[in-house]
């Protein structure tokens, strides 16, 4: 009976300081809707800090997250459309240009940040393209072009046929 007892002492001395550390890893999930363009984006994190706010700058093409952190190691993971902000990243926290691990999907970018220190922070991720701003004239674009080619093609098939059914 004092060998289990001791057996389960010993247990939890060694198993808890070493299941601690998975309290400083990612955990807290947000959603942040951002609106522009006509159109609304989700922009997700993942971390174990909070994220405040999130601001979009269409002509800066930039987001900034406004994060409170009370641990020392700072881990998070964030996913950002496309459609939102793309092309070759900036980054900067707290004003100091950082450089977290991005991988680029189809239809995301996967940002994953560290960083040190806690209090209240800064992230701003400024991207090189703004879709949107080209979504508004693309349908216009594209209708020009069928209606030249429509008025090509007439024009063209009204001369094939006078040269083929001219009596």
């Amino acid at each position: 009976m004092k060998l289990s007892v001791l057996i389960l002492i010993f247990l939890m001395i060694v198993i808890l300081p070493v299941s601690a550390q998975y309290f400083d890893t990612p955990g807290l999930r947000q959603e942040f809707f951002v609106e522009t363009g006509g159109y609304e984006f989700t922009v997700e994190t993942t971390s174990n800090y909070d994220v405040e706010e999130v601001e979009f700058s269409v002509e800066e093409k930039k987001l900034t997250f406004y994060i409170k952190s009370g641990l020392q190691n700072n881990l998070g993971e964030m996913t950002i459309p496309v459609n939102l902000i793309n092309g070759n990243f900036t980054f900067f926290l707290n004003d100091q240009e950082f450089f977290p691990v991005v991988k680029y999907g189809e239809e995301i970018s996967f940002i994953t940040v560290e960083f040190e220190g806690d209090g209240r922070h800064k992230l701003e991720i400024i991207g090189t393209t703004y879709l949107p701003e080209f979504s508004e004239i693309a349908p216009l674009v594209l209708a020009t072009s069928l209606l030249g080619i429509l008025l090509v093609t007439r024009k063209r098939f009204s001369n094939f046929a006078q040269l083929f059914f001219k009596q």
